[in-house]
């Protein structure tokens, strides 16, 4: 079997089912069920571990000052944002301004309440209400494959629009492998029939390297570089750059 055909044995077509959770009306007791484990997800699975190494380079290479921001964009239940602010202070840096933007209210509900809580922005991912340039970092952890076609695109533009440094894109490499491991963890560590759905369905909604390329090959002014990482993550990283400050 050559090379090619290997690949294409391995990895699906892309699909574009809807989600569950994308649907309006659901139990408000049932979607914070769904996020809390997507939170376990997060640190099953390496999400966080690949959010760190990404903050990690952007607070080493770009240097934030005193007040640096971010932005998380489709936050859910913001775990994510508070983990930015965990790395902001042990690295120092003060008064951080720490955003998360989500268009589902028991998500910015979750996400304003506890400690570290974000500022919670209840918005569009694609219109952003924010200037241009105006965000130190803007990421999306898990939440680009919820969008195709045009759709796709205007996410990532806005979050370049808004990105004064850097865009942080991490999101499911499209596996076959993947997809039946996703199958196995939900089967073994929730009865939430929302994850258990869209889990797997997301991995088939997920991107390949050339993918993430290609969409975001046409927003100028960023360098942008796909990056693997274990556990069929995969993260497309923009820089702005000489003229970024």
């Amino acid at each position: 079997m050559t090379a090619d055909a290997r690949r294409r044995w391995l990895v699906p077509p892309r699909r574009s089912d809807p989600e569950l959770m994308d649907a309006p009306g659901l139990p408000e007791r049932e979607v914070a069920d769904a996020y809390a484990v997507l939170r376990r997800v997060n640190r099953h699975l390496g999400n966080n571990l690949v959010i760190d190494r990404e903050v990690s380079r952007f607070l080493n290479e770009d240097r934030p000052g005193p007040g640096a921001t971010t932005l998380d964009v489709g936050s859910g239940s913001g775990d994510i944002p508070r983990r930015i602010s965990r790395l902001m202070a042990r690295r120092g840096i003060e008064r951080p301004l720490i955003l998360a933007l989500d268009r589902d209210p028991t998500a910015t509900s979750l996400a304003g309440s506890g400690p570290r809580a974000p500022v919670v922005v209840r918005g569009d991912a694609l219109r952003l209400p924010l200037p241009d340039r105006s965000i130190d970092l803007v990421s999306a952890v898990k939440f680009a494959h919820h969008f195709e076609g045009p759709g796709l695109s205007l996410l990532i533009a806005e979050m370049a629009r808004v990105a004064r440094r850097r865009v942080i894109v991490l999101d499911i490499r499209r596996h076959w492998l993947a997809y039946w491991g996703f199958v196995a963890w939900s089967r073994t560590f929730t009865r939430n029939r929302l994850v258990r759905y869209d889990g797997p369905l997301s991995v088939l909604r997920g991107f390949t390297d050339e993918e993430l390329a290609e969409v975001a090959a046409p927003i100028p002014d960023f360098q942008w570089t796909v990056r693997r990482d274990p556990g069929y993550q995969i993260a497309l990283i923009g820089r702005r750059g000489a003229d970024r400050a």
